[in-house]
């Protein structure tokens, strides 16, 4: 993978896609990537009743949760090299597949551990959809992209932040199988419309099993997977008994990756050349601390106002609508800018606010008027679809174009990375008592975290020209 990698070719330059052909396209691509931050969000109002049918406590029914985000991180980048290896429409129609064969199979499950293991594969299939999409968009659209990339950035937030609605209803209605039923009409659509509207794939070259092996480099993968689920697994364990196994784990394992990719003639992961690209090493550190601040957020602030406040769970979350709403109107204006004055001044303004969001909750208090809560909460919403859209781009435009779905895949594992160290720094924030204080002892360090993304921004430069600067290292 490259800075993934040097493997595909340059694609052969097809003719721009134009009006209803445009909006097919985007449409088609939006209705498969959709289907991961919508399934990682609609379990979250299921978990009591899956609890309750399989006996467990919370605690154990929330693994659902860390299985699809330990399995997500690790299969982002995978995808996107198979993508970039073997095609981006065949990786795109086969995480379909997958993800509606394990959709259903989950209301079957004889056993929690057999519905992990197919919540683990339903992950693995939506973990190829948005790097194989976001490198069929760049190969397809190259005029006005950053309002390509604005539509498949509404359609994720908006399925993130219905996701909950929606998953309550369903649950509601037929149980918990219903969250995984709901897939197979949403995945059959988008294969009709994948097989039909998806450009198709330079014709494959047959080669012997042992060379196709070894472009994948499988002992690269397996080791890059295992550093990533030992120190995923080690920061997921911090809030509660830390497992100090995993971090030596994680260590070990990540200097037998960084040595067996220096052998490998095609490595998983070029490590010098992303070494040498540091305006996309900068995106990935800038996205991480972003997704850090704004699910620290999303999933601190509701448990304060329930706890501190002792507000419903329905009032909480109709407070922290702002933060989703405002996400999705910012994010076509944010694409206007991005065209008009570039990725960096948006990032700029973005992070800012950000920053302010996270400080403006020193001023919630358990006595501060839901409206008055509602408007602190907006000025982080407002960031988001900012540093949603801006950080898309400026990866878009750092990542060499052979390898695009490869670096897409890795800015995915840069989010639930971020997802992560927010629930360990949540646990970390709130692990005595859930009150003012330790909410304001939160805003300090998120006001921190912004700060330090807000320096990293100004270091990196004008994004816009990443991608030509990338191609002079050969990559």
């Amino acid at each position: 993978m490259s800075p993934p990698c040097r493997a595909a070719r340059e694609p052969a330059l097809r003719q721009e896609p134009r009006g209803a052909e445009r909006l097919g396209l985007l449409t088609t691509i939006a209705s498969g990537t959709l289907l991961n931050p919508l399934n990682s969000s609609m379990i979250a109002v299921a978990l009591v009743d899956l609890a309750r049918h399989f006996r467990l406590d919370f605690s154990t029914a929330s693994w659902l949760i860390s299985a699809y985000y330990l399995t997500s991180a690790v299969g982002q980048p995978v995808s996107g090299r198979l993508a970039d290896l073997h095609g981006r429409k065949r990786v795109f129609l086969a995480g379909l597949t997958l993800v509606g064969l394990a959709s259903i199979a989950a209301p079957f499950a004889p056993s929690f551990a057999a519905l992990v293991a197919v919540r683990a594969v339903q992950a693995a299939g939506s973990s190829a959809l948005y790097p194989a999409g976001l490198g069929i968009l760049r190969d397809s659209i190259q005029e006005r992209q950053a309002s390509a990339l604005g539509i498949l950035s509404i359609f994720s937030s908006v399925s993130a932040g219905l996701g909950p609605t929606l998953g309550g209803y369903l649950v509601g209605w037929q149980g918990w199988q219903a969250i995984f039923v709901i897939n197979v009409p949403l995945v059959a659509l988008s294969l009709v419309l994948a097989g039909r509207v998806l450009p198709r794939d330079p014709p494959r070259r047959h080669r012997p099993l042992a060379v196709e092996l070894r472009r994948l480099d499988p002992a690269g993968a397996a080791l890059f997977a295992a550093a990533l689920v030992a120190l995923l697994w080690f920061l997921l364990s911090l809030d509660r008994g830390v497992a100090w196994w995993a971090l030596p784990l994680a260590l070990a394992a990540g200097a037998a990756f960084a040595a067996a990719e220096r052998r490998t003639p095609e490595p998983f992961l070029e490590l010098h050349a992303l070494r040498a690209n540091r305006r996309l090493l900068h995106v990935y550190g800038q996205f991480t601390l972003v997704n850090v601040v704004f699910y620290s957020v999303f999933f601190g602030v509701p448990s304060f106002l329930q706890e501190a406040k002792g507000l419903a769970a329905e009032q909480a979350g109709l407070l922290m609508l702002p933060i989703a709403g405002l996400g999705v109107v910012t994010t076509p204006l944010a694409a206007r800018a991005i065209e008009r004055a570039g990725v960096r001044v948006v990032l700029v303004v973005g992070v800012s606010f950000m920053t302010a969001g996270a400080l403006a909750l020193l001023a919630i208090r358990p006595q501060t008027s839901g409206p008055a809560t509602a408007g602190l909460l907006a000025i982080l919403g407002v960031s988001s679809g900012l540093n949603n859209l801006s950080l898309q781009a400026a990866m878009v435009a750092a990542a060499p174009r052979g390898a695009i779905s490869a670096a897409s895949g890795l800015f995915q594992t840069s989010r639930y990375l971020g997802t992560i160290l927010s629930a360990s720094l949540l646990g970390l924030a709130f692990g005595g008592r859930i009150d003012a204080a330790h909410l304001h002892l939160l805003a300090v360090g998120l006001a921190a975290i912004g700060a330090v993304t807000l320096v990293l921004t100004f270091r990196t430069g004008d994004a816009d020209g990443a991608g030509r600067s990338a191609g002079e290292l050969g990559l």
